[in-house]
This record gives structure tokens, C-alpha cells and sequence, in this order.
């Protein structure tokens, strides 16, 4: 091998470091580098002047992103801090194929007094016009690594309209037998578990219960669910048959970073050349339930909009769905501790708190909040003192009853979307009952675990049945409209009752109950249906001891004078 050179300055003593890189790990490519690395041995011989430091070789790499590559980024490490002068690569495409990396580290190399020969281009980077022509080779590097791309691309989309198989093919439910799928009986019988009891009406955390109950084995070969497991088996379309393809892509051939697709329309779909292990009418029917329980908000990422979906909690305790802590958080309904008469206290706790911590961060934080949780009967003799205020406000209790007239126009519709859940909510439960039976007759539960456990499952399908009679008289015509008169009446009824009507006028009424601290609330009140939060208008109420006492009587529960505080209550509408 000849190597011209012009400049015979270049001939003199220099300390030399060889880069040699190949792209993939494919057996020709590997030979390839031996190639290269002879090469470099062949070209040391032709320049006795130069002291070989050291050889550094990225294997199975990438040359679109300099980061990307480990010895070459040692290879920098080393030229700055002086090791050699010089740094020898047989051509531009090896040393880099994005031109900006190229320019930036050839120019930060000669800061540093090291300077780099591309072989095969005669290019040094220390003459005049070395800069110049590595921008335009450099350029054509870059280019031919834009074509390549877009070569890998199309035949992409060529495999995946043949149906071919990506991954390792690690699917829980099949093994993969050369190009296809077979199915795995004892995994796929975990697969059909998760749809079963997500199509009964469970949620994945309680699925996620099930299944390291009953020990059943993830695709990993261990007990180890939890959530983000169940929602990719359900989301999974393999298990209808179908193979899905486009759920990630690289933003570009130079960056190359993986970015999930969270735009399931974009999806592409081909029938896959292997058994299903669940149909398409029950798959297709667990879409309906995730996505009746997901919502869509448009968020900003990297500069651009796009939509995401969130899981809808399905709140059913009315407390919960308007409380809000001061610090911006919602708060979570926790049970006391067990009375002697049996019953259980609730109380409501921040989620921040809940999340992350009050005593154990530092006061002034991100995230800290030191507020106390929230009585339940507290919340309930507040809203009684309320709507009993209202009640003797001519002009309130007429804005209430206008309200009112409005939200029992809408009970029929409300009706039939209860009606629906609380329809799910006993099939589940009946679902629950028909397990129980069976773990009883495999010896897995003793006589009295069986007889408690079915109790409790008895109590709330009978709960469910019972709320599910009320709905469907709600939704009869004669519950939908009422007059104003009819309105009046009712609503004055409800508000004297006070105790187990309390919780449907909160929903009615309170748009947010926002705790201030654990002796103040501020309460937004909305008397035309709407969320819209008012605060054109306010009174105020102090809660004392004797209004409290006279409630916790009417329970008859005791409250010591030592064990309470006023309360201080601002009501905006």
C-alpha cells in the first residue's frame, strides 16, 4: 500500500491513534473490521516516523451520533488530554456520518493541537483547505446514511406486510416456533384469566390481585405482575391474531432516539398466520371497557401538542370527587380505626401527602403539605348548616329549586349510565361468588374462610341489586321532569331530613370543597347544574360546639368539648 502525501511536514515525528469502526454485528461486518485493522497495520509500515499509542474500535454501532460510541468518545477523552497528536481513520464515514459531529470534533480536537488524517480522502484537518473538503465529504456521508435509512425504511414496510415477526418473541401465551407463533396452554390460559375477569368488570389492580393469588406466572416465568403488565396483555392485538406494527419509531436517522407511539390510529394491523387465544368479539369488547374508563387530554412535549390518555378513576364517594386540598391536590377517603360499637370513622387525606410525605421533606418543598385529615361527619354537619341556611334564604332556596328542576330534567340519563355500572358491578360480583365456590370444592378454602368471604360477597350484590331498582325507577318517565312546585317540595323535604340526603345534594350543588387547613373550608356552590365555580356572592358559617354536639347526639356518638375546635366555613356561589 502507497500513501501519497504532499506535505512533507507530515512526515515528522508524530504520536498516532488508529479509529476503526463497523456498523453491525453481522459476521461479514466483523470480518470487515479485521480488514480495517490489518489495513492500519499495512499503513503504520509506510510511516516509520509514527509512534502507535493506541487502537480504538466501536463494534455494532452506529456513526450518526458521536455520543453513541463509546471508544470514540474515549478516543476524545484521550486527545485532550494530550496522550497524541494525531488521529488516523481510514475514511470520513467511519470517523463520523453526521456532518456537524464531524466539523464540532475536528475543530474542538484542533484546539487541543491533535489533528485528524482521513485516509482514503487525503484529507488533513490542519491544512488550509482540510476543512473544506471534510465539510463536503462529510455532507456526502451524511446523505448516503439518509439513503440507508430510508432503504432499512422500506423494507420495513414490506416485512411488516408480510406479517413478520419482530423481537425475541417473549409473548405471554405463545412460544415462538420459527417464523409464527404456537400457543402455550398453561400461559394462555393466564392470558384468558386477565380478559375474563377485566370483561366481568374488574380493574387491573384488583386482576393484578388475582393473579399472584392463584400464582400464575408472568412471561418472565415469575409471579411478578402489576399494573403496566395487565394493560399491555389487554392492549396486546396478537391475542385476536392480528399483528400490530408502528408503535415506536426513531425521530430521525441521525438522532436515532426511539419514541413510543402513543397514537393507537396510527397503528398498522395485518392478520397474523397463527391461532388467537381470544376472540375478537371479547377482545374488542375490553377495548369498549379501557376505553369508557381512559380520557383524552392534549399535553405539550418536545414543542409540539399532542393528545395522551389518562385512566378515568371511577369515584363513587361524593366527598372524594369535590375535596380539594389547599395546597391544589385531591384527597382520598381512608377508614379509622374500629369502634367498639364495630364502626369505622372515615376521614380524607391529601394525595400529596399521601405521595410524598409531610413530616419527612422539609417544610417550603416541592410537594410538602402539613394539613391534618378531614372528618367525615365533620364535611356532613357542614353541609347540613348549608343547605339549612339556604333553606331560610328566600332567594337562595328559589335559586336551588331552579337547579334542582334542572339536574331531575337530566336523572333519566344519569339513570341509565348507573344503570349500566351497577349491571357490570353484579356480574363481577357474581362472578367473584362462582370462584369462591369453585375454590371450595378444590380444597383451597376452609369452611369458614368460604363462609365469610361469601357473606361479604352476598352483602354487596345484594347493596348493587338494591341501587340498581333504585335506578331503573329514576329512569322511569314519571321521575323526569317535575314541576316547580313538585321541586319545592322535595327539596325542602330532603334538606329537614338531612342524614342519608346530604351526600345527593353535595353532588347536586357543590362544584369544590376546597380544606384550608383543619378548622376552615371554603365551600363553591353551583345552583344551575353547571362546574362552573362562582364567587360573586358569600356567606359565612361558624360551625361551634353545641351545633356539633346536637349532631353527633342525633347519632347518637358522644364528643368531648376538649376534643373539638370551631370550624370556620366561607360559601361562595
Amino acid at each position: 500500500m502507497k500513501i501519497f502525501i504532499e506535505n512533507k511536514q507530515e512526515r515528522r515525528r508524530r504520536t498516532v491513534a488508529f479509529y476503526g469502526r463497523v456498523s453491525t454485528e453481522h459476521e461479514e461486518q466483523v470480518n470487515a473490521l479485521k480488514n480495517q485493522m490489518q489495513w492500519y497495520d499495512e499503513l503504520a509500515r509506510s510511516f516509520p516516523e509514527w509512534d502507535i499509542i493506541e487502537r480504538y474500535v466501536d463494534e455494532g454501532i452506529t456513526g450518526t451520533q458521536a455520543n453513541k460510541r463509546p471508544e470514540f468518545m474515549r478516543m476524545i477523552a484521550d486527545a485532550v488530554a494530550g496522550k497524541f497528536d494525531l488521529i488516523v481513520t481510514r475514511e470520513v464515514s467511519r470517523f463520523a456520518r453526521n456532518t456537524i459531529d464531524c466539523l464540532d470534533m475536528t475543530r474542538r480536537l484542533k484546539n487541543y493541537n491533535v489533528e485528524v488524517f482521513f485516509v482514503q480522502e487525503g484529507i488533513w484537518t490542519m491544512d488550509n483547505e482540510g476543512e473544506m473538503n471534510l465539510t463536503i465529504r462529510a455532507m456526502v456521508a451524511q446523505e448516503e446514511s439518509r439513503k440507508m435509512s430510508e432503504r432499512v425504511k422500506a423494507g420495513q414496510e414490506i416485512s411488516r406486510a408480510n406479517g413478520v415477526l419482530y423481537g425475541n418473541g417473549n409473548v405471554l401465551g405463545y412460544d415462538r416456533v420459527g417464523s409464527t407463533y404456537v400457543i402455550n396452554e398453561d400461559q394462555a390460559e393466564t392470558v384468558r384469566m386477565i380478559y375474563n375477569l377485566y370483561e366481568s368488570g374488574l380493574g387491573m389492580q384488583a386482576i393484578r390481585d388475582e393473579l399472584i393469588r392463584a400464582g400464575r406466572k408472568c412471561a418472565s416465568g415469575t409471579v411478578d405482575w402489576d399494573v403496566t403488565k395487565i394493560q399491555r396483555c389487554l392492549k396486546n392485538t396478537i391475542y385476536k391474531g392480528v399483528m400490530g406494527y408502528k408503535k415506536s419509531y426513531r425521530n430521525n436517522y441521525l438522532d436515532q432516539k426511539t419514541i413510543i407511539n402513543h397514537d393507537e390510529s396510527t397503528y398498522m394491523y395485518v392478520q397474523g398466520n397463527f391461532e388467537p387465544i381470544i376472540s375478537e368479539e371479547q377482545w374488542e369488547h375490553c377495548r369498549q371497557i379501557r376505553e369508557s374508563r381512559t380520557r383524552v387530554r392534549v399535553v405539550e412535549k418536545d414543542g409540539k401538542l399532542v393528545s395522551e390518555k389518562k385512566g378515568v378513576n371511577q369515584v363513587q364517594d361524593v366527598w372524594t370527587r369535590k375535596l380539594r386540598c389547599a395546597c391544589g391536590s385531591s384527597m382520598r377517603r381512608n377508614k379509622w380505626r374500629v369502634r367498639k360499637d364495630g364502626t369505622r370513622p372515615v376521614g380524607y387525606r391529601c394525595y400529596s401527602q399521601l405521595n410524598k410525605g409531610a413530616n419527612k421533606i422539609l417544610e417550603g418543598s416541592v410537594g410538602y403539605c402539613n394539613i391534618h385529615s378531614v372528618c367525615g361527619w365533620k364535611l356532613e354537619l357542614m353541609a347540613e348548616m348549608i343547605f339549612k341556611k339556604i333553606l331560610k334564604a328566600e332567594k337562595l332556596f328559589g335559586m336551588a329549586v331552579k337547579g334542582f328542576m334542572k339536574s331531575s330534567k337530566m336523572s333519566a340519563d344519569e339513570a341509565k349510565h348507573m344503570r349500566i355500572r351497577y349491571q357490570a358491578e353484579v356480574k363481577a360480583i357474581s362472578g367473584k361468588i362462582s370462584r369462591l365456590i369453585e375454590m371450595r370444592i378444590n380444597g383451597e378454602l376452609n369452611k369458614e374462610e368460604y363462609l365469610d368471604m361469601r357473606k361479604k360477597f352476598e352483602e354487596e350484590k345484594q347493596q348493587a341489586e338494591q341501587y340498581l331498582l333504585e335506578y331503573d325507577k329514576q329512569s322511569s318517565p314519571k321521575a323526569c321532569p317535575i314541576t316547580d312546585a313538585e321541586a319545592k317540595e322535595r327539596l325542602r323535604a330532603m334538606i329537614k331530613a338531612g342524614g342519608e340526603f346530604v351526600e345527593e345534594l353535595v353532588g347536586i350543588f357543590v362544584s369544590k370543597i376546597r380544606v384550608v387547613n383543619e378548622t376552615q373550608c371554603e365551600w363553591y356552590l353551583s345552583f344551575d347544574s353547571k362546574d362552573d365555580i362562582m364567587e360573586e356572592n358569600s356567606f359565612n358559617l361558624a360551625v361551634k360546639y353545641k351545633d356539633a354536639l346536637a349532631f353527633r347526639k342525633k347519632r347518637k356518638e358522644l364528643l368531648r368539648q376538649n376534643q373539638w375546635s370551631d370550624l370556620k366555613v366561607e360559601v361562595y356561589y
